[in-house]
């Protein structure tokens, strides 16, 4: 059985947005090119009335790209708006990231769109990052 995370980023690696030649990977941005999902801290759980496990997990999506231009920069934004938009188709068609037998996938919503967050020393990639929320039932 793979992490919750794991199937966060085998989901969002289906984008159809996503360059499938570059690289993806969790809780790691190299230095070229590449997606990363990363952990951020969660409360752990809540419980239904029947005592089932409501988890919601946080997290970041981080892209790693080119912006030594207006052009580079103002097309990284568009991908940006566009993935935050395909988000919101994937929560409106319930299209959720694959789980283990007893979880089902409640929702998945953005909670903060995209923005340049680390320029490298060389001023010709960056690092964008939006933040999002997975929300999930275990049954017991």
């Amino acid at each position: 059985m793979k992490s919750v995370m794991d199937s966060v980023c085998e989901y969002l690696s289906g984008c159809p947005l996503l360059k499938p030649e570059l690289p993806f990977y969790l809780d790691y941005v190299d230095d070229k090119d590449c997606y990363c999902v990363s952990t951020v801290p969660n409360v752990p759980y809540r419980k239904d009335i029947l005592g089932n496990r409501i988890y919601t997990v946080t997290f970041q999506f981080a892209y790693r790209t080119a912006i030594g231009s207006d052009m580079e920069r103002g097309k990284n934004i568009e991908f940006l708006e566009k993935f935050c938009r395909w988000i919101d188709d994937q929560n409106d068609r319930r299209s959720f990231p694959a789980l283990g037998d007893k979880q089902t996938g409640k929702s998945i919503r953005v909670v903060e769109s995209g923005c340049l967050d680390e320029v490298a020393e060389d001023r010709i990639t960056g690092v964008y990052v939006t933040q999002l929320e997975f929300v999930y039932k275990e049954r017991i």
